[in-house]
């Protein structure tokens, strides 16, 4: 029997169903979305499909035996695998009960210092009822927002925004906010606001806008796979597109 077996066939199918048991668990059990937004999990239960119509082609030759199995090749594989083992999800921090973006629940061990990013202080300037927020705030100033709307439900913010209409909502809102990416253009995502005021449904995709308005919390409207908060009591001022349309972190 092992003298008819395929030895290189049998390692790529090996490989092929290894990595697709490993994305479908990861995906069934959400953690696979501590690394890849829940946007692209289509595209991986997709890939996870492919695998496995490719490991079901790869077995009908595994009986085929091959004069010289090249078998060097796919030891390359294993190193990719070998680091998913090793890769250490306490180097992610998430957001506690308390709403708190500087908080880091998990982490390493308390014989590590740990240095504790500093809440951003943000204040008007004078003769201003609100507080202006530039590029270069935008992104950080959007997480505190979104992590802890009830510290600035009292403030009025002035920022650059676009509009963002997606026609899978029924025209139930609009998203006032930038293009944001915090690692590299794979994680490119609007990073904004609801926005279900007077004249939402006026608003045009894609036009510019200076907003004024407060944020407040949202718990109906879902965006993008998220629950943004929301931006109220708004004052529009018209706006030409930016030099550059993307947002960073600082």
């Amino acid at each position: 029997m092992f003298n008819k077996l395929n030895f290189q066939v049998l390692i790529e199918l090996l490989i092929e169903l290894f990595v697709a048991v490993a994305l479908a668990v990861n995906l069934y059990t959400g953690r696979i979305n501590s690394f890849v937004h829940p946007k692209f999990n289509l595209i991986l239960i997709f890939s996870v499909v492919v695998l496995l119509v490719m490991a079901g082609i790869s077995s009908m030759s595994l009986f085929r035996p091959r004069h010289m199995n090249m078998l060097a090749r796919y030891f390359v594989i294993f190193i990719p695998i070998m680091v998913m083992f090793y890769i250490n999800t306490d180097s992610f921090s998430s957001i506690g009960d308390t709403g708190s973006s500087d908080q880091v629940l998990s982490g390493p061990p308390p014989s590590q210092n740990l240095q504790v990013v500093k809440e951003t202080v943000y204040k008007r300037e004078a003769g201003k009822s609100y507080i202006d927020i530039d590029d270069d705030m935008y992104l950080k100033w959007y997480y505190d927002c979104t992590f802890a709307w009830d510290r600035y439900k009292d403030d009025q913010f002035k920022f650059l925004a676009r509009v963002f209409k997606d026609p899978s909502q029924k025209n139930q809102f609009v998203v006032l906010g930038r293009m944001g990416m915090i690692c590299c253009m794979a994680d490119m995502q609007p990073c904004g606001f609801i926005y279900n005021g007077k004249g939402y449904d006026k608003l045009k995709d894609g036009q510019w806008y200076y907003v004024t308005g407060s944020i407040a919390e949202n718990k109906k409207y879902t965006y993008n796979y998220e629950q943004l908060p929301q931006v109220t009591n708004i004052s529009l001022k018209e706006a030409r597109r930016p030099t550059d349309e993307y947002v960073y972190i600082k």
